[in-house]
């Protein structure tokens, strides 16, 4: 495939449409579309999912063609839903400005759209976040910066494809270079040193001038100078695989420093014309061959919308629409899975497994309900912090069981392997199996950092301190969201204590004798001293070390007051009373390092006992607020643990 080049010319301008009402059918019927590598479903009419289905086809296909190193074979499947009308697609909106989007989860993708007056942008935003997930599939967040990986995906949300045959890449996103025009550029010292955690952080202008940046900076790679460093660009993705850090990559691929590429880029945005690529293809991209038609009965239709109300987190509608799936037919699998996992959600794990067992009753082909289920064992197990202080070697075996069924069903699926490790992590058996699973999930979803934290833990129980802080290392510099960035420092630590224990253990057995040791037993209370101080060092190390613009305080967490756009926390430090806040729970990053926590519950509300924690949070600038701060963390810690050394 060789794409040839012509000159687009800017033009800028709006066009408003307005969209006529359709009266709704009667009765939906809907129909699934199994094409190679996406399910569809949905009321729309079968031409249009058949549509559908082709242009995301065709849109891997070239993606692929173009990558031919990356790894394609997603760990989870892709469903689309295809809505026949905005009136039967706005009840599963996110937004209601969305004309389509990409839902990714650990178990299933959603891809969702309506077919009614389908815009530019309905596929651009599905096309864009498939990117991203082929991108984090294949390389990872910890080996791709956030410029190249959100510039690639801007650069090809505009694929455009006529006749089945004619594929045109690059085109112009007027709203960035109006941006780019309009502002300076971000300094490229400062652009490349973006980490995806700094860019969650940043503010909506600031992020949306990196964005632009990102395309222009991908748009010029790909089509700048005659294409000249499209070839640079090939090496440098080959040199990130192969595990060259972003920077030395960058500087081999392109043979250039970052001032001589920044005064090309100005140059570029500066001018009025722009290239696009073109390929003309021997063959017509045509699929329709490889695709079968079925109905989907009525309640599996309901499954399907359960399901996906169930993963865009909407718990309530999605058990109401579930029911009505089961009262058409009790022993729908999918209905009884989904039911489930919801259930697992809310902790009324009696009531989930009575639901798995079901699914894996009605289909004994159903991996996720055999997987589920082992899940559902796991987190039964855990605390509301996600901490498992053990599994019964009878639920063990129970989880292992149903996880050895879902991966014979499914080879494919990387979360059954690695929930396999975690139980034998737990139970510290079988660690070199744990090794196995992990590498496996990692085989086919070589970007999921979570997947390799939990290699180094395993690394780190087998005394290969070595590779297990390399991996904790590299996540800490490339996580881009608190939760894992914690866990990841966390795990550093913990490495870094494991290793210095295990050295002087060592030193201990080869010292020589000393004279001035004497024979004379320590007293009980002595060591109960040498101990405390021990477990204080050791906690005081562990625990999360504040950022710039962060204080931490020990206090107690006495209510949690749960407000429509807020949350308020009240903290009880030195005969104070502190005032947190926070958009919500998902920002907020939980540890627990209080054995009497196991179990326990946190809500909103007064509570119940008062337990002593580590809180870190951002100041508030205002001082004349009655809110000290936004809350980042709390960790739980024992009722005798003070800090040791100076503490603000």
């Amino acid at each position: 495939m060789k794409f040839s080049r012509f000159v687009l010319c800017l033009a800028l301008g709006f066009v408003f449409l307005s969209a006529a009402n359709i009266d709704a059918a009667a009765k939906d019927v809907w129909l699934k579309v199994q094409s190679k590598n996406f399910q569809l479903v949905g009321n729309a009419a079968e031409k249009d999912l058949r549509r559908v289905a082709t242009k995301l086809e065709q849109f891997r296909f070239v993606f692929t063609q173009l990558f031919p190193r990356m790894k394609f074979n997603a760990p989870v499947p892709t469903r689309v839903v295809v809505f026949k009308d905005e009136k039967s697609f706005k009840p599963f909106k996110r937004a209601e400005w969305v004309a389509g989007f990409f839902q990714p989860s650990e178990d299933i993708n959603y891809i969702v759209l309506s077919t009614e007056g389908e815009k530019e942008d309905t596929f651009s935003v599905i096309f864009h976040e498939y990117t991203h997930f082929l991108i984090d599939n294949s390389l990872g967040r910890s080996s791709i910066p956030p410029w190249f990986n959100e510039g690639i995906a801007e650069y090809y949300e505009r694929f455009l494809i006529e006749n089945d045959q004619k594929v045109t890449l690059g085109g112009l996103n007027e709203n960035h270079l109006l941006l780019l025009q309009r502002n300076k550029f971000i300094p490229f010292e400062s652009f490349f040193a973006v980490d995806y955690y700094s860019l969650h952080r940043q503010t909506r202008q600031s992020a949306q001038l990196f964005y632009a940046q990102s395309w222009a900076l991908l748009h010029f790679l790909l089509q700048g100078n005659d294409g000249a460093r499209k070839p640079q660009l090939s090496k440098f993705v080959d040199l990130l695989l192969s595990g060259i850090k972003p920077k030395d990559a960058f500087q081999q691929a392109f043979q250039s420093d970052y001032a001589a590429i920044e005064a090309e880029l100005r140059k570029y945005v500066e001018q009025r014309r722009f290239f696009v690529s073109t390929a003309i293809f021997k063959e017509k991209l045509v699929f329709d061959n490889q695709m079968q038609t079925t109905p989907v009965l009525e309640t599996d239709a309901l499954a399907v919308q359960g399901d996906l109300l169930y993963h865009t987190n909407r718990l309530d509608e999605a058990e109401k629409v579930l029911n009505e799936s089961l009262a058409l037919d009790a022993n729908s699998s999918d209905a009884n899975t989904t039911l489930g996992l919801l259930k697992m959600r809310q902790k009324k794990f009696a009531e989930a497994k009575t639901f798995l067992e079901k699914a894996i009753q009605a289909d004994a082909q159903n991996y996720l309900a055999y997987y589920s289920y082992a899940y559902a064992l796991s987190r039964e197990g855990m605390t509301d912090y996600g901490f498992a202080s053990g599994f019964k070697p009878a639920d063990a075996d129970k989880m292992r069981e149903n996880l050895r069924k879902a991966i014979s069903l499914n080879p494919n699926f990387a979360e059954s392997y690695h929930l396999f490790a975690f139980i034998n992590i737990v139970r510290n058996e079988e660690l070199d199996e744990s090794v196995e699973m992990i590498k496996k999930a990692l085989a086919i979803a070589p970007g999921n950092q979570w997947y390799a934290l939990r290699l180094a833990e395993i690394y780190m129980r087998k005394e290969d301190f070595k590779n297990a802080r390399q991996i904790a290392q590299k996540i800490i510099l490339t996580a881009s969201d608190d939760r894992l960035k914690v866990y990841a420092e966390n795990t550093a630590k913990t490495i870094n204590s494991g290793d210095s224990q295990l050295e002087q253990i060592k030193n201990f057995k080869n010292r020589q004798p000393d004279a001035s040791i004497s024979d004379t037993p320590v007293s009980d209370e002595e060591l109960a001293k040498r101990r405390e101080r021990a477990m204080l060092e050791s906690l005081n190390a562990t625990l999360r070390k504040p950022a710039a613009g962060e204080k931490r305080l020990l206090g107690f967490l006495t209510k949690i007051d749960c407000q429509p756009k807020q949350i308020i926390f009240s903290v009880k430090s030195d005969n104070q009373i502190f005032q947190l806040r926070s958009d919500s729970f998902d920002t907020l990053t939980l540890t627990s390092f209080e054995p009497e926590l196991v179990d326990s519950e946190f809500g909103c509300g007064v509570m119940k006992k008062e337990n002593l924690s580590v809180i870190t949070f951002r100041t508030n600038p205002d001082p004349k607020s009655k809110v000290a701060g936004e809350i980042v963390s709390i960790e739980f810690v024992p009722k005798t643990f003070r800090f040791l050394g100076a503490e603000p």
